[in-house]
């Protein structure tokens, strides 16, 4: 089972506020005097694990809100001497692990009417959905290696998810689940639902696909990364039978038609059979047919409908692209020679448009839609071809006409020279 807990919502999880009524009273009181508190003591301690996280929290979102440490971790915040500052019965908690944790964010994050004075567009079923993760779920047996809150947005230096610092900001998700995904010790004792080990390779798997390709080189922050497959709070690898509705968010057209299809009785894992689940490759033509490079093959041999099929869409796609371009060659001949050819330009890219939607019905593996697409194409490349040889034929005409009539005043004003020089020579005029 592939778990992931990126999140791309926005969403302020960590330092929730401890106590619920008096949480908003404590929120607007006024700021500590900087000769006592949480921030003034711990800053000052030689060790990092306990003055770090003063340090991380003059940057997170709770505290530019008015939050202290005392709202999530209890305490007497007016306090100069240790033992009163950290005195249970004032609510000391300390420092917060495992359910604790879903606890006190969840004491903010799943009230909407606390919400609503500082985020009044956030969710606040972030912590009934982390009960039904995987995460939720090992934890709640007792598993403390699973991921909280904390885990992915931090403890003390909470960033907004649009903050390009954040974990959970979408270049940054891929590597916050790795932390534990890719961790092979950490993953230790996981298995998937057949008893073999948990995998560690996503990550790395992920950064070979086109997905990590756009996300990261074109920063194009709407592609896929873990959560918008798994999920974020409610965290969950995709079932057999869901896979092709997770791809089917972004990819509508391609479900739909592969829903269509007699393949989709037959794989059981849907589009991950062709296309693979965290390294997705860029698709291309070289994927359909029945050569080496070819995936039919692997179900199909040589013979069989599936296997014809196969061979016959590719070469009608390839035949349909060859087409094309020897139809562009010839525009591009006639308008580079002066030749008005826009609507054959246009024409052409509706011929390209018929290229795309065979490829888009091949998912159906529908011979017959696919090579009634493709004879559209041909058709409208073939009546391209017409008008460019047309334009050609014109442009030889008017090229011969031209050189007749170069021709034919070039003889004019020879004649008009060899009369001329007659004149001068019968009037005695020396040239």
């Amino acid at each position: 089972m592939q778990t992931t807990w990126g999140v791309r919502t926005l969403v302020i999880v960590g330092l929730g506020l401890l106590a619920r009524p008096g949480v908003a009273a404590a929120a607007a009181q006024p700021a500590v005097p900087t000769a006592v508190g949480c921030v003034t003591c711990h800053r000052g301690l030689p060790d990092a694990r306990l003055s770090a996280p003063a340090g991380l929290f003059e940057e997170d979102v709770h505290r530019a809100r008015g939050f202290r440490c005392v709202d999530c971790h209890g305490g007497d915040p007016t306090a100069t001497d240790q033992a009163r500052a950290k005195d249970r019965a004032r609510g000391y908690r300390g420092k917060l692990a495992g359910a604790g944790v879903i606890e006190v964010c969840a004491r903010c994050h799943s009230d909407a009417g606390f919400m609503r004075k500082y985020a009044p567009r956030q969710r606040v079923d972030q912590a009934s959905e982390y009960a039904t993760s995987v995460h939720g779920q090992q934890l709640a047996k007792g598993d403390t290696k699973v991921a909280t809150c904390i885990s992915c947005h931090g403890a003390h230096g909470i960033r907004m998810v649009s903050d390009a610092k954040s974990p959970v900001f979408p270049l940054n998700v891929a590597t916050t689940c790795a932390r534990c995904h890719a961790s092979a010790e950490h993953m230790k004792g996981y298995t998937l639902p057949d008893g073999s080990p948990l995998p560690t390779d996503q990550h790395v798997q992920y950064e070979k696909s086109v997905h990590y390709e756009a996300l990261t080189k074109k920063s194009d922050l709407s592609a896929p990364t873990c959560n918008d497959c798994h999920g974020n709070h409610g965290a969950a690898p995709p079932g057999v039978g869901a896979v092709v509705n997770v791809c089917g968010t972004c990819h509508a057209i391609f479900s739909t038609k592969f829903a269509l299809s007699t393949h989709s009785q037959i794989f059981e894992r849907g589009c991950v059979e062709c296309h693979k689940n965290h390294d997705v490759e860029r698709p291309s033509d070289a994927l359909l047919g029945t050569d080496n490079t070819a995936l039919c093959t692997a179900c199909h041999a040589d013979g069989d409908n599936g296997f014809k099929a196969a061979r016959t869409m590719r070469a009608g796609i390839e035949r349909l692209k060859q087409t094309i371009d020897a139809s562009a060659g010839l525009v591009d001949r006639a308008e580079n020679a002066g030749m008005e050819m826009s609507d054959q330009e246009l024409a052409l890219r509706e011929a390209r448009n018929h290229l795309t939607l065979a490829r888009t019905e091949v998912h159906t593996f529908d011979l017959a839609k696919v090579q009634k697409i493709l004879e559209e194409g041909f058709g409208i490349a073939g009546k391209v071809d017409q008008a460019g040889e047309a334009a050609l034929d014109e442009l030889r005409f008017r090229r011969t006409g031209l050189a007749v009539s170069l021709l034919a005043i070039l003889v004019v004003v020879v004649a008009l020279a060899l009369k001329l020089r007659q004149i001068d020579r019968a009037y005695g005029v020396k040239s």
